[in-house]
């Protein structure tokens, strides 16, 4: 294939993805290296992250971004509250939960919140929820995210949690029996 051909394939990728850009999807697509970084160059795409580019045009996701660069974060906590509407307020400093074994120095360096989560727990409830913005990122469902509420209830702020559970309370779709082996140990 030439040139135009992967420039064509990248600008559907770029379009999709709202003037996101990530490498490893460029890979996933088949389109080789060279061709990627003189598309990214030619089009004087902005990068972001390790990999990630950005048009000029697009609107910065700061959920969808923090999740391009670091794939297995899922939202959690306060933020997973907020992208379902259950929360008052959009919170201060992003939450996310990641695989106990899981290390990342530069993800403490963007200023998120860590929740490290026992391997056997790390992949119960994950949900596609989209952002603000629209884009698609993974979260905990919400009623995976009551139960981490509940588990750590004395650091939890007592309104925020209130608000939380009438909110989940007066939701339509409920399967919180799922969750049962969660117990506080």
């Amino acid at each position: 294939m030439n040139f135009e051909g992967y420039s064509h394939r990248l600008k559907k990728i770029l379009d999709s993805n709202r003037g996101q850009l990530t490498f490893s999807e460029a890979c996933a697509a088949g389109i080789p290296k060279d061709a990627f970084y003189r598309y990214v160059k030619e089009k004087g795409l902005a990068k972001h992250g390790r990999g990630l580019y950005l048009s000029a045009d697009a609107f910065p996701d700061e959920f969808a971004l923090l999740q391009a660069c670091f794939p297995k974060v899922i939202f959690s906590h306060d933020t997973a509250l907020f992208l379902y509407e259950m929360s008052e307020r959009e919170p201060i400093q992003l939450s996310v939960s990641v695989d106990s074994g899981y290390n990342s120095p530069s993800l403490r360096e963007h200023g998120v919140r860590i929740h490290y989560v026992k391997p056997e727990w790390y992949g119960l409830g994950i949900y596609d929820i989209k952002t603000p913005e629209g884009n698609l990122v993974k979260a905990y469902d919400k009623e995976r995210t009551i139960c981490d509420l509940i588990r750590r209830k004395s650091s939890v702020d007592i309104t925020k949690f209130n608000y939380a559970l009438k909110a989940y309370i007066a939701s339509k779709d409920k399967t919180l029996p799922a969750y049962r082996s969660m117990r506080a140990q």
